[in-house]
């Protein structure tokens, strides 16, 4: 098999018609399934569009794909594949501002003079071309309702592993959109990745709503079934962040065996569902849930299995993973069927990057291991002296290995600064990932970001520690942004989401003592605090909280308060407007009842973890 268009082919001749995608939406209180596509028709439409493609001549040129969440998105990724057309999946603009700048910065970074979309979006996409100056050099083609050639005149083109398939637009916390590209070989080697930690399943279906132009959406909710031969059954990120149930609903009624999603979305699943709605659903068919693309939180491994474990959620579900677009999507997983690794280690020598098992009695720090790298060369680095560290010390992540991508499109010095690392002994290329962990007992655990370490009087702090000990400090407490400024000298800030319907009459002062004395005691770390309006942190496509933009954001006085406790050096830094202290009562909460989606990113300067 030398192409992932040679996969289809030969899975549409084996299974035909009895392999299938579904995509299911609510009507009302009902989940109703609103298309399939089995197979042998996804093959017959990817020729029929291939076909259109090579007469439209973008032949080895860049495509661009926007689609909301459906079946149409597959047929158009496939017959990109067919035509040796390079896809390049990306959000739906429609109105916000940030997803239309990102649009427009990859129409003109990858040079893509056609758009495949839909019949309900083509209209919208052609206006808004014509708002930037592009109408009459981009067109855009509505594939559902297009005039296609039939496929069986369909000739397959020349294509082997070092073809380039798609290019995917990262969606991480800093800097402009880098386009990972991905060749033929890098997704086959990747694919067989995932089935190795999946344990090779000759059937099965799978359930998931993670979206398209994400990594783990594309690669693992909807590659993957085609690789392996199995069903997936999936819906929109929109209609699961509204109604979070519809996820166990789908694995209950097609019985799925495989999911994943980040760690966010199992705690939104759990704030989502409600008891009674839970004793209705049967999820014991459920053998592998992923959890990854942010730090894999204990706690929540524990109070998914606590709620849904009287409806068949088992321990050994659990499979936390790690990986990236740059490597396509996994690097190191967690088999079938095994559970999560978890540790508990001295905080303290935490602090000084090493990773010691906590004494007994004595203070400690739970991690869950992401697995084992899976079909990686996988090294620990010091990444000032670029020398392996031993198991057990903390540094960055380097990859290398037939799933590393080909590196940024267009981009050489970014390609050669992240792509062609080597060890100090000269060994490499390595991709570096900007992901600092360690290996223990051959596991490995990942424990945050090189660049978002904070530092203060000596010590290594996690952001993701402080922002659990917020979350965690009273139910009206959600996701969090922590990170440091430098005054002179280094403060611990933390921008907390508050949902003023949970306040259950505590002021705004009060729920503010409560985060900075959590904070304090699991972190040992005095915070500035800045409490915001809940869905007002900004987070990426796949979840993850952008940390750099919001400190941006905060120092440029884009950050609308509803409470602030702040060091003085920390005030001095605001914009006089945007640090008002907060009054001693909530106003009436305003708060929508469904939350929004999560903001179109701008891209990182470093690779974004995808899958760990």
């Amino acid at each position: 098999m030398s192409s992932f268009a040679h996969c289809l082919r030969e899975q549409a001749e084996r299974l035909g018609d009895k392999r299938w995608f579904a995509f299911v939406d609510h009507r009302g209180d009902a989940m109703v399934e609103t298309g399939r596509i089995t197979f042998a028709e996804l093959d017959r439409r990817a020729r029929s569009l291939a076909l259109r493609l090579g007469e439209e001549g973008v032949t080895d040129q860049a495509v661009l794909l926007l689609y909301p969440a459906g079946l149409p998105f597959l047929s158009a990724f496939f017959g990109c594949l067919y035509a040796r057309s390079i896809a390049v999946p990306s959000p739906l603009p429609a109105t916000d501002p940030r997803a239309l700048e990102r649009a427009e910065k990859i129409i003109q970074d990858t040079g893509a003079r056609l758009i495949l979309t839909d019949s309900a979006h083509v209209d919208a996409l052609r206006l808004w071309l014509g708002t930037v100056g592009r109408a009459g050099t981009v067109e855009c083609l509505a594939t559902d309702t297009a005039q296609l050639p039939s496929g069986d005149a369909w000739v397959p083109p020349a294509v082997d592993e070092g073809t380039t398939a798609y290019v995917q637009y990262t969606s991480g916390s800093t800097g402009e959109p880098r386009g990972v590209v991905v060749s033929h070989g890098n997704l086959l080697h990747n694919s067989a990745a995932i089935n190795t930690v999946i344990r090779s399943p000759e059937s099965g279906s799978g359930a998931g709503w993670l979206p398209h132009y994400h990594d783990m959406g594309l690669v693992g909710q909807l590659l993957q079934p085609v690789y392996a031969g199995g069903n997936m059954v999936f819906t929109s990120p929109i209609t699961f962040v509204a109604r979070p149930l519809i996820w166990l609903r789908m694995i209950d009624k097609y019985r799925a065996a495989f999911t994943m999603a980040p760690n966010f979305a199992y705690e939104w699943l759990l704030r989502g569902t409600r008891d009674e709605d839970l004793k209705k659903l049967d999820i014991s068919c459920l053998q592998w849930a992923l959890n990854g693309a942010e730090p894999v939180r204990v706690s929540t491994l524990r109070k998914v299995v606590d709620r849904l474990g009287p409806i068949g959620f088992a321990p050994r579900a659990w499979a936390p993973a790690y990986g990236m677009a740059e490597s396509t999507v996994l690097v190191a997983g967690s088999p079938r069927g095994l559970g999560p690794c978890v540790r508990r280690l001295d905080p303290a020598a935490l602090e000084r990057h090493e990773a010691v098992l906590a004494q007994l009695g004595a203070p400690g720090v739970e991690l869950a291991s992401s697995g084992r790298p899976v079909g990686a060369d996988l090294r620990i680095v010091d990444p000032g002296s670029r020398t392996q560290l031993p198991a057990g010390r903390v540094g960055e992540i380097w990859v290398a290995g037939p799933s590393v991508a080909q590196g940024y499109w267009r981009q050489e010095t970014a390609t050669r600064d992240t792509f062609g690392a080597r060890l100090d002994d000269g060994t490499g290329p390595f991709l570096r990932t900007g992901d600092l962990g360690f290996l223990l007992e051959d596991e490995l655990f990942v424990t945050g970001r090189l660049k978002e370490m904070i530092i203060l009087n000596g010590r290594n702090l996690y952001p993701q520690d402080i922002e659990e000990a917020g979350r965690d400090a009273h139910a009206a407490t959600g996701a969090a942004a922590a990170f440091g400024v430098d005054t002179g000298r280094e403060h611990v800030v933390l921008v907390q989401e508050a949902d003023a319907k949970k306040l259950d009459g505590l002021s705004y002062a009060e729920l503010g003592a409560r985060v900075k004395k959590s904070v304090k005691a699991a972190a040992g770390a005095p915070v500035s605090l800045f409490l915001v309006a809940r869905n007002t942190v900004p987070r990426t496509t796949s979840g993850k909280i952008q940390r750099a933009r919001t400190r941006e954001d905060l120092l440029a006085g884009r950050v609308d308060p509803l409470y602030v406790d702040a060091h003085p050096e920390i005030r001095a830094c605001l914009p006089a407007s945007s640090a008002p202290c907060a009054p001693s009562a909530p106003p009436a909460p305003s708060t929508p009842s469904t939350p929004s989606t999560p903001s179109t990113p701008s891209t990182p300067s470093t690779p974004s973890t995808a899958s760990g």
